[in-house]
């Protein structure tokens, strides 16, 4: 890249403005129509430790074709975090408030009604008491570009709510989502107890299902396009009081079957860390901190575990046989760095917060990207 985020801090804001999309328990998302090779969107704010304090509104775009960063999204003036409604989360500018972004990041191509260069969806509003709505950002406008995804839910929810369970409401406030290109739509989880998985197609309409979490606690949604496999992988304590060596347990539906089995995954347990109870026991597992993704080009669940030092890239492999009742297995998959590369970190990055979905495999370049600081520049692992 030719130049860094933290170049462009925004005088509305000041100093250390883009920061925030970094540190503050967020992701990214990439957009395919930006440019010939696409870009890397980072979004996240909140966190503020009083109401009249300005909630950060910018999003962050990584052009990989122009290989400059750029501010884009900025609302007329600042909106103290106190100003936003809490039904709709939109200040009086009709600009929304910029959540905690965790998954919750996602692409709506151009071909499905999104902007020319697409656009970034936002779900929720992880980190405050909104109540769950679906914005969709055109990054392509340096200032506002924001609409909200009108949805429609058959039960158990108002017009443009979205619930996690058959009775009540439930905000469901820390978005697992993921992309799917076959059915033109997401598909969303959440932390906590819940009834459904829904499924929210390109035009807003959703569809509730059993849900196909297990422990959703830090767990992670993955779908497995050409398996035809969604899965959730269980996060938290492992099984007893803490014991030392239970397998995570990964819940699948067969999405041409609607079929649930689930299975323990084998090998070394990945981001194993002190969980909520504190102590020493490095026991809690939290795989939704690894942006775990399925690769179509490599044929495996991919991630970043930053509990080593460095971190490691780590693997999830199916089965030769039968990938929806078959143990999958996980191994760490040895990188170095590129000699020529002179200029270049020696090691991984490590991100503040976990990386969440910051780190994302681009299609485009055959390889993952992941930036963690407004003062760094971009990783790229290719393997």
């Amino acid at each position: 890249m030719t130049n860094f985020p933290a170049d462009l801090d925004p005088a509305l804001y000041g100093s250390g403005a883009t920061t925030g999309p970094f540190i503050i328990w967020g992701g990214s998302a990439i957009l395919r129509d930006y440019s010939p090779l696409g870009a890397q969107v980072y979004y996240s704010g909140g966190h503020e430790s009083a109401a009249g304090l300005p909630n950060i509104q910018l999003s962050l775009v990584c052009d990989f074709s122009s290989l400059t960063w750029a501010v884009r999204n900025l609302p007329p003036a600042p909106n103290a975090s106190g100003s936003f409604s809490p039904e709709t989360g939109l200040a009086a500018d009709g600009t929304p408030y910029c959540p905690h972004s965790y998954l919750g990041l996602q692409e709506m191509p151009a071909a499905w009604g999104g902007a020319p260069k697409g656009s970034l969806v936002s779900f929720f509003w992880a980190g405050s008491s909104f109540v769950n709505r679906v914005n969709l950002i055109d990054v392509s406008q340096p200032a506002k570009g924001y609409t909200q995804l009108a949805t429609t839910q058959p039960q158990n929810a108002a017009p443009n709510r979205i619930s996690f369970r058959a009775n009540g409401y439930s905000n469901g406030a820390y978005p697992v989502t993921v992309q799917d290109r076959t059915r033109n739509g997401w598909w969303l989880a959440t932390n906590g107890e819940v009834d459904f998985t829904l499924f929210l197609s390109k035009s807003g309409k959703i569809t509730q299902y059993p849900a196909v979490n297990g422990n959703g606690q830090d767990g992670c949604l993955v779908l497995c396009d050409s398996l035809n496999l969604l899965m959730f992988i269980d996060g938290g304590y492992d099984a007893g009081v803490y014991a030392s060596n239970a397998y995570r347990t990964v819940r699948v539906r067969n999405l041409a079957t609607d079929a649930v089995s689930s299975f323990q995954a084998l090998g070394t347990i990945p981001w194993s860390g002190v969980g909520y109870a504190g102590g020493s026991d490095r026991n809690y597992h939290a795989p939704q901190k690894m942006g775990l993704q399925w690769v179509d080009d490599l044929k495996a669940i991919y991630g970043l575990d930053e509990t080593t030092e460095p971190p490691t890239l780590v693997k999830l492999s199916p089965p030769a046989s039968d990938p929806a009742t078959n143990a999958w297995a996980w191994s760490a998959v040895p990188v170095k760095h590129w000699p020529a590369d002179t200029d270049g970190q020696q090691v991984l990055q490590r991100a503040q917060n976990n990386v969440w979905s910051k780190f994302r495999y681009v299609e485009s370049l055959k390889a993952f990207v992941y930036c963690t600081a407004a003062n760094r520049r971009p990783q790229v692992i290719r393997i």
